[in-house]
């Protein structure tokens, strides 16, 4: 999965647990995907809204995409 995609999937209500390593999307057929925090493209997605403010966790590790 590439940044593009999980932005697309982050806009639609996605989000990313980092602790179980998991990134929830309805649309996938267990309704979650194995990422690791280290993937490139996770990386890449953090990079794109570091200065926006958009892309938020809780105290438990969960990323959010906040809508505009």
């Amino acid at each position: 999965m590439n940044k593009l995609q999980m932005i697309a999937l982050l806009e639609d209500g996605a989000y990313f647990d980092v602790l179980a390593s998991k990134f929830f999307h309805p649309s996938f057929k267990k309704g979650w995907r194995t990422i690791k925090s280290s993937n490139v493209s996770w990386w890449a997605v953090q990079k794109e809204f570091f200065h926006t403010n958009r892309l938020v966790s809780d105290d438990k590790l969960v990323y959010r995409l906040l809508p505009n």
